[in-house]
């Protein structure tokens, strides 16, 4: 389960992001997960859920992960395709090569952090 050092390195991001905020803790964090990612959404979503027990920071934050579906494009037809698979050709024209152009990353994409206003 990589899914368990791919949470851990997400933790020292949002650590990294709260100290350069000043902020004291995460309160939601939102990740993208692209069907090639080589990534299952549910044991992320495990991996955060226990990592919450043991990182502070992150002990009240709310995880929402959405799931990118995989886009190609084909050389042969221009059109776009989103494939429930990987495929070398085109399931409209059955030309090739396809191009990948979305589902394959796993991004940061956005975090809601608490901050405590100095009183003056």
């Amino acid at each position: 389960m990589h899914e368990l050092s791919i949470c851990q390195g997400l933790c020292t991001q949002l650590g990294n992001l709260a100290g350069e905020h000043g902020a004291e803790r995460i309160r939601r964090v939102e990740v993208e997960v692209g069907a090639m990612s080589n990534v299952v959404p549910e044991l992320l979503a495990h991996a955060f859920e226990a990592m919450r027990e043991s990182v502070p920071l992150i002990s009240e934050a709310e995880l929402v992960i959405r799931e990118i579906p995989l886009v190609a494009l084909c050389d042969g037809c221009g059109e776009e395709q989103q494939l429930e698979q990987f495929a070398l050709s085109c399931p409209g024209c059955g030309a090739g090569p396809l191009k990948i152009i979305q589902g394959e990353d796993l991004l940061l994409r956005q975090v809601e952090l608490e901050i405590e206003e100095e009183v003056r």
